[in-house]
């Protein structure tokens, strides 16, 4: 560090009378009070002190500023206001409240002592050298500048995110963003952040900079924003609003009002438009060339059409910035992948990116809780739906039994709309004293704007869907998802399911997802099971290539699974975590060669206590990797049975002839006498330590012949 850095807390006789305190920053804290002694309001004839002075760690100008917005965003509601509306550096606080802060701060080093702050104010009493004078002189300057050049993104983050800091994600994104608008290219790029982190703000801050840059050099900032579908928009259009502060107008295309929309050429502007109203050349035709394009959810770019015309118009309009947000833009169909390849690059170019496990670290989602049911081959669909409202009742009674329910909304997926409809009609009947809601139109249920708007006081309202509020929706109170699963139901999809239930709307929130999905005569229990956990596994970040240990899968599960249900039978956690291990052996059998695979089953048969070829073979249906005939499928690899079984064998004869020779040592002459003798020493059966023994009898015969 090659200066020295502070923050202060000022008060004078003045405003001690009015409990204001006046916090900042500053690099020369002796000349700093020298100009509050000459003409610092209020109170300008009053002599000031330091209160208090904090040494922090900043490395950089710029960090020393950051710091200070912490400060300063910690106690906003409480600053003072000039005449003119603007807002000042003095605060109605105490020391106290400051010191309470600033003591538990990470980047404070220490707190000056009341003994260096007097040796500051005596310093400050006598005249200035004229080096000091050039010195603060620079500061000041430098200050001024800084705060005018952070005051947009102080300004944003405090119109969306009110009396509260911004998060790390968000705030390196804005500086990212800014530099990139600063050099004044085309640039193409995905914000890539876990559901629930929050892209709607990711997008709004990259608009908002990118009309800035048009702004400084006096051009027309026109914006175009697409998201898949209208309830996207219709969750977030109140903060899209929000940036007609800054000027810019909000043209509102999406719930079909495109055709008829009005949109002004000579202002800034942005048009919000679903991807379904664009796939005709007449309506991008209505559209004035485009800024800056960004797609929502951009993992769901489909459709020749649309695509077709979202290149064609980019070229024709020379769109400047290019920019998506999706939290799995790399997980899409290989289609869609390639769609995205064409416009973002392969690999893709991320502008930034957050995952799960960062998210659920920071605190800024909820802490996720899987539920895996799989039910049973073979049974009618109205009993699967029937059942699957069953296990949707079970799970709320379930979470409000733990003490896990505020805020008590639902929603359920199902495939199709008739089986909404079904799904409906039969919870009227399982829990008719809670309410019900459906996406999809054409039942006696409430809608789902209604849905959106009724409180979130802990009263169970269950929403039935199928496509809408999978992704995008930011609904308040949404305590669990539930969705019946077919057999392509992809980690993006599952993710962005998952996702709608983690907004953090109360400490210790758990967002549970509850995946529900049949077998059927071509996948068996444990096919269905292991394609669900490692889609979870994807979701939380984890890599599936490779097999975690015990202790991780333990810790997995606490963390991240709620009840798993296999043919109504429920798992506990140690059954889990066998079920998850078996799961990565098979997986890792899979991918192995004989030799590795040779190893992957000695280790299970060990882990299983298999100690002879009758239990393996007793376990053929439960165990994860059973081969009928070991010994022929490994004939290269081959050694033995209790070689194969993970037996210990280090204190047992060797060799055939060893063993024959300890045998009568020991006074053994009969098979029935061995058995009885049954010696920790001695193989309990001798075949399958030997592979030359044939019988006793033969064994003992060939014993005559041998010479000791």
């Amino acid at each position: 560090m090659d200066f020295i850095c502070f923050l202060y807390c000022i008060s004078s006789t003045y405003t001690d009378q009015h409990n204001t305190k006046k916090l900042g920053l500053t690099i020369h804290p002796v000349h700093r009070m020298r100009v509050y002694n000459t003409g610092d309001a209020p109170g300008i004839d009053l002599e000031k002190r330091y209160d208090g002075l904090w040494q922090v760690n900043a490395k950089t100008k710029s960090e020393l500023i950051y710091f200070e917005k912490q400060l300063h965003n910690h106690f906003y509601h409480r600053r003072q206001l000039r005449a003119n509306g603007n807002y000042t550096e003095w605060f109605n606080v105490t020391f106290e409240e400051v010191s309470l802060f600033m003591d538990t701060q990470p980047y404070v080093i220490r707190r000056l002592s009341l003994k260096e702050i007097t040796i500051i104010h005596t310093k400050s009493e006598k005249p200035a050298m004229k080096e000091e004078m050039k010195e603060y002189s620079e500061e000041t300057t430098w200050i001024s500048e800084q705060k005018t050049h952070v005051s947009l993104k102080h300004e944003f983050f405090q119109t969306f995110l009110p009396l509260k800091l911004p998060r790390r994600i968000q705030s390196e994104l804005w500086d990212l963003w800014e530099a990139i608008c600063e050099k004044d290219q085309p640039y193409s790029g995905i914000v890539q952040w876990a559901t629930g982190t929050g892209k709607t703000i990711a997008l709004l801050m990259m608009f908002l900079l990118s009309a800035n840059a048009c702004k400084k050099t006096q051009r027309v900032f026109r914006g175009l924003l697409i998201a898949p579908t209208n309830d996207i928009f219709d969750t977030i259009i109140d903060k899209i609003n929000k940036l007609s502060k800054w000027g810019i107008v909000i043209c509102e295309g999406h719930n079909a009002r495109l055709s008829s929309l009005h949109i002004p050429l000579d202002k800034s502007i942005i048009v919000t438009a679903t991807h379904a109203s664009l796939t005709e050349l007449g309506m991008w035709d209505k559209l004035p060339a485009m800024t800056h394009c960004h797609y929502d959810e951009v993992h769901r770019i489909t459709g020749e059409e649309f695509f077709t015309l979202l290149q064609t118009k980019l070229v024709q309009w020379n769109t400047q910035y290019l920019t998506g947000t999706s939290a799995t833009p790399k997980t899409s169909t290989v289609a869609q992948h390639n769609k995205i390849a064409s416009l973002f690059g392969n690999p893709l170019r991320i502008l930034h990116k957050c995952d799960v496990d960062e998210a659920i670290l920071e605190g800024w989602i909820a802490q996720p809780r899987f539920g895996v049911h799989i039910m049973s081959n073979n049974m009618a669909r109205r009993t699967i739906i029937h059942g699957y409202v069953d296990i949707i009742y079970k799970s709320i009674l379930d979470k409000q039994s733990r003490g896990l329910w505020k805020g008590g909304k639902v929603i359920v997926y199902l495939p199709f709309r008739s089986e909404v409809r079904d799904a409906v009609a039969i919870a009227k009947e399982v829990m008719p004293e809670w309410h019900s809601y459906t996406a999809v139109g054409d039942t006696d249920a409430k809608d789902d704007t209604t849905f959106v708007s009724d409180p979130a006081d802990g009263m169970p309202r269950i929403l039935f869907a199928c496509e809408r509020y999978r992704e995008g929706s930011d609904i308040e109170g949404l305590e669990m998802t539930i969705v019946l699963v077919g057999n392509t139901i992809g980690a993006n999809i599952l993710l962005q399911i998952a996702g709608r239930a983690l907004r953090n709307d109360y400490s210790g929130k758990e967002g549970w997802c509850i995946i529900v999905r049949p077998s059927d005569d071509e996948t068996t229990e444990d096919d269905v099971f292991d394609s669900i956990v490692l889609q979870i596994m994807e979701f939380i970040g984890n890599d599936t290539s490779t097999s975690p240990s015990k202790d991780k899968i333990k810790k997995m599960i606490e963390n991240f699974f709620g009840p798993v249900a296999i043919s109504s039978k429920i798992y506990r956690v140690e059954e889990t975590i066998h079920r998850i291990q078996a799961m990565y052996a098979r997986k890792a059998f899979e991918r192995s060669d004989p030799k590795e695979k040779y190893e992957i089953i000695r280790a299970l048969n060990r882990d299983m206590h298999l100690t002879s070829r009758d239990t393996y073979n007793a376990y053929a249906a439960t165990h994860p990797k059973f081969i009928e005939d070991p010994k022929t499928y490994f004939k290269d690899t081959w050694i033995s049975w209790y070689h194969f079984l993970h037996v210990d064998t280090s204190s047992f004869p060797q060799g055939k002839m060893e063993w024959i020779h300890r045998c009568k040592k020991m006074g053994i002459t009969s098979w029935d006498d061995y058995k009885k003798y049954n010696s920790t020493q001695m193989p309990l059966n001798p075949g399958e330590m030997y592979e030359d023994y044939m019988n006793w009898d033969k064994e003992f015969g060939i014993e005559e012949e041998i010479v000791w």
